[in-house]
């Protein structure tokens, strides 16, 4: 492609203009370095705002991009500083309104190059513009060249995009329409502070993800989202309401996570003490099994006969199964009472009563097979239904939290097979559910972990979002090959993603609007810096008003 087709109808024969390339030139390249040019605009007047096919363009600002006429191809830029000399002639330029002796300076990043036998960017490497190149504003027609250019993978040719979520910032005319392996194949996390429309961008990807008919799994822990879908178009679950799931389910190390256990002599205390309730359970036995003054050995010899599937149990017996577990095997091999451990086990026995009842969790717990949250889970696997699951009734703390999306997650990672329906998993508030890295838990909690490293190869691709880089442990947020930036204003919060967004980008980062973002992905050619659409999807994410409240409070006095 050459620059006359670019301000035509684009193609290899075309000539026909619907516009002059002359409204469009800013001027020539003065000076070329390795991290840029520089470009010398002909006359001030050239900067000024204007309307040039149907688009309105604002060329005396910075973050907008320009096509460089070369001999190599055609090269993309965009303007990231613009100046004009300061000096008393200057000055006196202006005031006497002589704008077209003056000649301001921009700074410009090169981006991607267009040789003349192609229709595509690609990335410019090693090639770079030349003194004295033409250097037009970018047309519309190019603008959506290269934004069609961005996308690496082999893969993203065979595929259609997704519906439009998303304009190129600055520019309502530069849809974003992006190929769902480039957000995907390496999964997608969205990050933004409270109000800068991070969930809102949530939304409008599952919506576009759905009107594809790509199938999507959704965790949602306050609810926002439990009208923004028809039941024709998602299967709804809400946990501890009509979805439940047996005690045995859990794994032994989700129960030392959920009542957080310490090592030394809780864990096994915990350990011990359910695999006695499921002796028990096994022998119709609703009652604790005594292990004082019994022989240690008779005590093992009944917790041998379970087998693997022996996983059921009384939940409302633990607290007192636990207080059995304070024994220690004497030089006879009869059980004593050991006060040691039952110190250490008292402390213990509270969180499971002090569990059910703050966090919900008693609601949760059921052996009714019919609405089992893993038969649900199987179903989902198996039919090519979306689903979303509520778990708005649960506590916001990490260990309810995390236990549930530890055990979806090891279910999923360990049941989904490759003949079954790849899906996108979306997780709303990933920092509750995940902690940071050398916390005591996250020995516990490591099914999001081994999903973020091992589930693309199943066909599971997470999109997660968070208020923090921070909150997410360093193992998750490292699988991520896709952010969605959206304003952060923390200091070690913006060091967290330095290696995702250029300096320059990062500078701009805490003065995001709200659906403003930057779209950083290992599959594109370079970041680019979004708004995002709204779906026109119901959300309940708005926060209730204090005035409304005040003017109830007047009203009924």
């Amino acid at each position: 492609m050459n620059i006359d087709a670019a301000f035509g109808t684009i193609g290899h024969k075309d000539s026909e203009h619907y516009f002059d390339k002359g409204h469009y030139c800013l001027g020539t390249i003065s000076t070329v370095s390795n991290s840029g040019a520089k470009i010398q605009i002909e006359n001030l007047s050239i900067l000024q705002g204007r309307v040039l096919n149907n688009e309105s363009i604002f060329p005396n600002s910075v973050n907008f991009l320009v096509l460089i006429d070369d001999q190599k191809g055609l090269f993309i830029g965009r303007v990231n500083y613009a100046a004009i000399k300061d000096s008393d002639s200057i000055h006196v330029l202006m005031k006497s309104g002589q704008l077209d002796r003056i000649h301001p300076e921009e700074d410009l990043e090169v981006l991607a190059v267009c040789n003349s036998a192609s229709l595509n960017f690609s990335p410019s490497g090693f090639n770079s513009v030349g003194i004295h190149d033409k250097v037009y504003i970018a047309p519309p027609k190019v603008v959506s060249m290269y934004l069609k250019s961005l996308e690496l993978l082999e893969d993203a040719r065979s595929e259609n995009p997704l519906p439009v979520f998303a304009n190129l910032s600055n520019s309502d005319d530069s849809p974003v329409a992006l190929k769902p392996v480039t957000l995907f194949s390496r999964h997608m996390m969205v990050i933004g502070t409270t109000g800068s429309g991070k969930s809102t961008s949530a939304l409008s990807i599952i919506d576009a993800l759905i009107k594809s008919g790509i199938k999507v799994l959704m965790i949602d822990p306050t609810g926002e989202y439990k009208d923004s879908f028809s039941s024709d178009e998602v299967e709804k679950l809400a946990l501890g309401k009509d979805t439940y799931i047996s005690p045995g389910s859990l794994s032994m190390n989700q129960w030392i996570g959920l009542f957080n256990a310490s090592s030394g002599i809780q864990a096994p205390a915990l350990v011990n003490a359910i695999k006695a309730l499921r002796y028990q359970k096994k022998n119709c036995q609703h009652a604790v099994l005594e292990k004082k003054f019994k022989q240690y050995s008779s005590i093992t010899d009944k917790i041998k006969t379970l087998n693997s599937k022996d996983t059921a149990f009384d939940l409302d017996l633990l607290t007192d199964q636990l207080m059995q577990e304070a024994v220690q095997e004497n030089s006879s091999g009869k059980m004593m009472p050991n006060d040691f451990k039952l110190n250490a086990i008292r402390m213990l026995t509270d969180r499971p009563n002090q569990k059910m009842e703050t966090d919900g969790l008693k609601n949760f717990f059921s052996d009714v097979p019919d609405n089992s949250l893993l038969k649900k889970l199987d179903s989902f696997l198996a039919n090519h239904r979306n689903l979303y699951i509520n778990a708005s009734q649960f506590g916001a703390g990490d260990d309810t939290g995390g236990m549930i999306i530890d055990l979806i997650s090891k279910y999923l990672n360990r049941m989904k097979n490759e003949l079954q329906d790849a899906f996108v998993m979306f997780i709303d508030e990933v920092h509750r559910y995940t902690t940071k890295e050398g916390a005591d838990r996250e020995a516990y909690y490591q099914g999001l972990n081994i999903l973020a490293r091992e589930g693309r190869k199943q066909g599971i691709y997470l999109l997660l979002t968070t208020q923090s880089p921070n909150d997410v442990s360093k193992l998750v947020l490292s699988q991520m090959g896709t952010l969605l930036i959206h304003r952060l204003t923390q200091s070690d919060e913006l060091y967290a993603i330095k290696n995702f967004i250029d300096d320059r980008a990062r500078a701009r980062v805490p003065y995001l609007g709200q659906g403003d973002a930057v779209l950083s992905s290992v599959n594109l050619i370079q970041n680019i810096e979004i708004n995002i659409l709204k779906s026109g999807r119901m959300h309940h994410n708005s926060s209730p008003s204090l005035w409304l409240r005040n003017d109830h409070v007047h009203e009924e006095k």
